[in-house]
């Protein structure tokens, strides 16, 4: 189940710890593509968009997120090729554009992901990873958790979350791999 040439696409529920922002649904893929063993290509995107809650009774205006990601990695199995450690580097962009409120931005980064994959079962697939990037205004430190769950001998179920300095996001996903 460990692959580095698939293709997944996601629902993801963001819960911004942001008191005057109500939770986004979005919606995004990942494209990710070996070039040479050890090496990966990762490229992605994600759109959605939330409620600005509300102040004192009166109700702010929506607000559209989105952010797009290109990056390069590295693997290697460790234990019997059920454990594989994965690092990730490369370049994110994030926007957020709210109506009525000052909660907008812009921010490009670097980012870095190492994480571990872990396959106990053969249609089991657990992951765990910690993002550091050089973003000063959207998760400069997250923490991910997913399991895949094999339907089909090359499509899998995900579900997972997200723990970020600035949000919180729960996703369920599918993945396509070659």
């Amino acid at each position: 189940m460990v692959n580095f040439n698939n293709l997944e696409a996601y629902y993801r529920y963001v819960a911004p710890k942001a008191s005057n922002l109500s939770g986004a649904n979005t919606i995004g893929a990942t494209l990710t593509v070996a070039l040479f063993n050890p090496l990966y290509l990762k490229f992605g995107a994600s759109w959605g968009s939330g409620g600005g809650g509300s102040v004192t009774g009166a109700t702010k205006g929506n607000y559209d997120f989105a952010s797009i990601q290109a990056g390069a990695g590295f693997h290697t199995s460790l234990i019997n090729e059920k454990l594989t450690f994965v690092a990730e580097a490369g370049l994110v962009y994030a926007s957020l554009k709210a109506q009525d409120t000052s909660v907008s931005f812009s921010d490009g980064s670097i980012y870095v992901r190492p994480a571990l994959r872990f396959t106990p079962l053969t249609w089991l697939e657990v992951q765990a990873g910690v993002t550091v990037s050089s973003a000063d205004k959207y998760d400069s430190k997250m923490i991910d958790l997913s399991t895949y769950f094999r339907v089909l001998p090359m499509f899998d179920i995900g579900i997972g979350g997200d723990f970020g300095n600035t949000t919180k996001a729960f996703r369920t996903s599918l993945r396509l791999r070659w």
